[in-house]
């Protein structure tokens, strides 16, 4: 380490940091050099492997910070309910359905009004479906 220039033994330390992660992408699995060690947070995909759950509920990471429950109150719990059903892969035809029914019924609509009735109504009609 320089004393005189610490500011450039800093550098110097994090170019080389830089550089080995850099290599390590070159190798197998990783730089044989450098400690394996998980970083904070970080979870494998392969780690998941109940293949009943649906892709929405694998989220990539894990939680942190003190465990703690409340309810939601009726629009948090909407908005959360909508939010699952549009985000998640296996509902994606259900959606599918919805839409092509109401533009049968309705031929007019445009996509903002559709988008509109889909947000509204979809949730309902599926719980039916």
């Amino acid at each position: 380490m320089n004393k005189a220039q610490v500011e450039v033994s800093i550098s110097i330390g994090y170019i080389m940091d830089e550089a080995a992660k850099f290599a390590s992408f070159y190798f197998k699995e990783g730089d044989p050099t450098l400690p394996l060690k998980e970083k904070r947070n970080e979870v494998y995909l392969d780690d998941i492997v109940d293949d009943d759950m649906f892709e929405i509920f694998k989220p990539p990471g894990k939680a942190i910070g003190a465990e703690g429950k409340r309810y939601l109150a009726d629009n948090e719990y909407t908005a959360a309910h909508l939010y699952i059903l549009m985000n998640c892969l296996e509902v994606q035809p259900f959606i599918d359905v919805f839409i092509t029914e109401k533009r049968k019924q309705f031929p007019n609509l445009n996509d903002e009004v559709v988008n509109v009735v889909t947000e509204q109504e979809f949730p309902s009609w599926f719980e039916k479906y």
